[in-house]
């Protein structure tokens, strides 16, 4: 499995990978922001993270997409 969407101003990729997500970011200048796995149970770091490098919106796009 493997897909993109966009969220704003930026590309997520989510990739199955051994069993995990990996979960892949760029910015609209096509810089790689965060490519990190995604466990089993995902950890408010992780999610912290992404709002720190990209925005509320996309995080709220990408649990509905992986958190579902």
């Amino acid at each position: 499995m493997s897909f993109m969407f966009e969220s704003g101003e930026y590309f997520v990729r989510i990739k199955r990978e051994g069993g995990h997500l990996k979960i892949t970011i760029w910015d609209r200048r096509g810089d790689k922001l965060l490519s990190d796995l995604l466990g089993p149970d995902p950890a408010l770091q992780f999610w912290n993270r992404v709002e720190a490098l990209t925005d509320k919106n996309l995080v709220a796009d990408l649990k509905t997409k992986v958190v579902s």
